[in-house]
């Protein structure tokens, strides 16, 4: 749902999936998987009674069973859990979104009217209902809700009144625009976008990772490196920043983000130099900062060791209750586990989410601590076919 048109369309979507494999090419509107609605064909109010309907249509007695997958997580008794079929709902602002008793409140009245001044009372009221209603409403018929809000300086009428800082880890004067206090303690995650910059590299002025050879026009703002912050998480720690770099054009790049984090904890699981290097997973495929990301990019091979790598980064620096001797470097497991017969190729040739057991994947699942598993011979995986043949 947009409510500042018209800033989403189809075809944006369709750009940017392009680069997924999974839906690449595909056109989710026609499918019917996927449906814009903005401000200008419906009201914020009219918008949520929809979505409210949709939500319950999804349980009820002639439609749960249809709407009910199975999770390949196993219950303490042994049986497979179940789950309602995902939807993602996005509102595109939450801060900008129109309500009928404040559109009515703007007709009727002109601009500096003393009858305009309750409309952000009203707006906050409206919105705040909503909030109250989203926990059990998205929880109960498994709805994905995300809202967007402005972040901006709070401005006060009296400059000697201190802050009231609602959430630790926001910056002193910082304030969400145009949303109720509920906002930012009612959401699962809270993520704030820090900062954005241009990648550019200091000597050429061209982006620091090109698409190709000819991608090398000087300050061309295309790549980014955005800097996030989870505010407020019911399942997991905040206050802790990291990088996600960004294309313009195409979107989030996954393989370069998690090529950037690792290079930025001093080139975990990477060797080689710094002017030419490779992933310790995948010696064979070298690399320069020039070429690194139309690799990534042209390599499932070494899209997948860059997932890999980076979760153990990640385990490496934030998992401090793993099991004694589990973890080890990249290097140590590409090594320890070549050593043990297996095949590189075949390892590298999974995936790392999950299905639900209604939906075929002939590509294998394997874990990150799969791998770590089978380092350790705690682990062997059933689709694994054929000897382990030593050198």
């Amino acid at each position: 749902y947009d409510t500042e048109p018209p800033s989403v369309s189809n075809v944006r979507f369709m750009q940017l999936a392009r680069w997924m494999p999974n839906i690449g090419g595909l056109d989710l509107q026609e499918m019917h998987r996927i449906l814009f609605s903005d401000s200008t064909v419906m009201l914020g109010n009219e918008w949520f009674t929809g979505m409210k309907g949709y939500a319950d249509n999804k349980v009820t007695k002639d439609n749960i069973k249809a709407n009910t997958l199975t999770l390949p997580f196993i219950d303490k008794n042994g049986k497979n859990y179940n789950a309602l079929v995902p939807t993602i709902s996005e509102v595109d602002s939450f801060s900008m979104m129109p309500i009928e008793s404040v559109e009515k409140i703007y007709s009727a009245n002109d601009i500096g009217d003393s009858g305009m001044n309750v409309e952000a009372m009203k707006a906050s009221a409206a919105k705040n209902q909503m909030l109250m209603q989203l926990p059990n409403l998205t929880g109960g018929r498994g709805i994905y809700m995300i809202l967007t809000a402005h972040a901006g300086d709070e401005i006060k009428m009296d400059q000697y009144a201190p802050s009231t800082k609602k959430l630790h880890f926001l910056k002193n004067g910082l304030k969400f625009k145009q949303v109720p206090e509920k906002f930012t303690f009612l959401t699962n995650n809270l993520w704030i976008t820090l900062n954005a910059s241009v990648m550019l590299n200091k000597s050429s002025k061209t982006p620091e990772f090109p698409r190709s050879p000819e991608d090398n026009m000087e300050g061309d703002p295309d790549l980014q490196v955005v800097t996030v912050m989870n505010l407020r998480a019911k399942t997991g720690p905040t206050g802790m920043p990291f990088e996600i770099i960004v294309s313009q054009n195409e979107g989030v790049l996954v393989g370069l983000s998690e090529f950037w984090y690792c290079k930025t904890f001093g080139g975990y699981g990477l060797g080689g130099h710094d002017r030419a290097y490779y992933v310790e997973l995948v010696p064979e495929i070298t690399m320069q900062r020039t070429t690194v990301r139309s690799k990534i990019s042209s390599s499932p091979k070494l899209q997948r060791a860059l997932e890999i790598t980076s979760e153990m980064c990640q385990m490496n620096n934030l998992w401090h209750d793993m099991e004694e001797g589990l973890l080890c470097t990249p290097k140590e497991l590409y090594e320890d586990l070549k050593a043990k017969g297996y095949d590189w190729e075949i390892l590298l040739a999974t995936r790392g989410y999950w299905n639900y057991l209604e939906d075929e994947n002939p590509i294998p699942f394997l874990s990150t601590m799969d791998l770590l598993k089978m380092r350790k011979g705690e682990y062997h995986p059933k689709w694994y076919k054929g000897e382990l043949k030593k050198d």
